[in-house]
């Protein structure tokens, strides 16, 4: 983090002031603040999440100078329920320590900041006024890499672990290789959850990974989550590997439409207990394709692992395939394991084709 005097701002700022010019709702999220982490083992609650972008985006190209930024309370509904609790909010996000690695004349460590320096809360219907701190103005002053995050895909999350996890995909889908791939401990420390919570990790998937990846996968026009478990020590979940991918045109257009419906009723779209009225034929249909389908994974009847249909296969192919075609790896697969493959179920589905793939990738590999 230079600091530099000079009045020429980075690539972040560049781009958050044209999108701001263009009167985007584009949402201009410096990579530093992406992977910044959270200092002290507390994190920031949904709602001071919303209003740190939201206030990111207001300041806009200007936000690395030294000067008060404004926006209207009125602007901040829907990420917060009252006035009182904007004032709580705020509160939040001017005691909140971030933590990164920096270096200070070739000594590598660990900065430890805040982002909002002082802040002053009109009435009701008044502004919000703000100025960030020293050490955040420089950060954001020279950020060269961002992400582009939807305004109203970031107001419609329930989640914050969804928000967090939201940023990073929005950092790296457009990447070659669009993979994170870290430590439990890591993973934890990057999407804020506090320490002592959701210790074991089946509650870490159930709470965590899984309820984000949900949330992410019904609202974010730009991308697909997944993710899978990467390596273990024995029966322990050591290291974790999730993949971004772009979204199909027809999925992108049906997440666009749920930020724009009414968030009742949200939960029971994404877990398709919406009530409806259906026919008897819909119900026989349903009926017998329950007869069929599980939630335990199995392999695909017809052996076509793909993007849509099985997507636990298709990311595992992806992370760890080298590159090779994933319906390459599958027929192999098929035809090595013409038997077993219907057996396995679950994990030991799982546990056996990333296995699989591995060694093809590095069978493959060699000249």
């Amino acid at each position: 983090m230079s600091g530099a005097a000079d009045d020429k701002p980075g690539r972040t700022m560049e781009v958050a002031r044209i999108e701001k010019e263009r009167g985007s709702d584009t949402i201009v999220q410096p990579r530093e603040l992406v992977e910044v982490r959270y200092a002290r083992g507390v994190s920031l609650s949904l709602s001071a999440r919303k209003v740190l972008a939201l206030m990111m985006h207001q300041a806009a190209g200007d936000a690395w100078r030294d000067q008060e930024h404004r926006i209207a309370k009125r602007m901040l509904r829907g990420s917060h329920n009252s006035n009182d609790r904007l004032t709580d909010t705020i509160d939040e996000l001017m005691g909140i320590f971030f933590a990164m690695p920096d270096q200070v004349e070739g000594d590598q460590g660990r900065r430890t900041f805040q982002m909002i320096e002082e802040t002053f809360e009109g009435g009701e219907q008044g502004w919000l006024i703000y100025r960030f701190t020293r050490r955040a103005r420089d950060l954001l002053k020279d950020s060269e890499a961002y992400a582009l995050l939807h305004r109203a895909t970031v107001l419609a999350f329930d989640s914050k672990y969804a928000l967090e996890l939201y940023q990073l995909g929005a950092l790296m889908y457009r990447r070659d290789v669009p993979i994170w791939r870290g430590g439990v401990a890591t993973l934890r420390s990057k999407l804020g959850v506090p320490e002592g919570t959701y210790s074991s990790f089946a509650d870490l998937r159930r709470f965590v990974l899984d309820a984000a990846t949900a949330e992410i996968n019904q609202l974010v026009p730009q991308f697909s989550v997944a993710w899978e478990v990467a390596k273990r020590r024995g029966r322990k979940v050591t290291e974790i590997a999730i993949t971004f991918r772009r979204k199909a045109p027809i999925a992108a257009v049906a997440a666009e439409e749920e930020n724009e419906r009414h968030r009742a009723g949200r939960r029971a779209r994404r877990e398709g207990t919406e009530e409806a009225i259906i026919d008897p034929a819909a119900i026989i249909a349903a009926a017998a394709a329950s007869l069929s389908v599980s939630d335990i994974l199995r392999w695909p009847a017809d052996d076509q692992v793909s993007e849509y249909r099985t997507p636990d296969l298709y990311a595992i192919g992806l992370a760890n395939g080298g590159g090779h075609a994933i319906q390459r790896l599958a027929d192999q697969y098929v035809r090595v394991r013409s038997d077993r493959r219907r057996q396995l179920r679950g994990d030991n589905l799982r546990d056996d084709w990333t296995t699989w793939v591995k060694g093809c990738a590095e069978k493959w590999a060699k000249p």
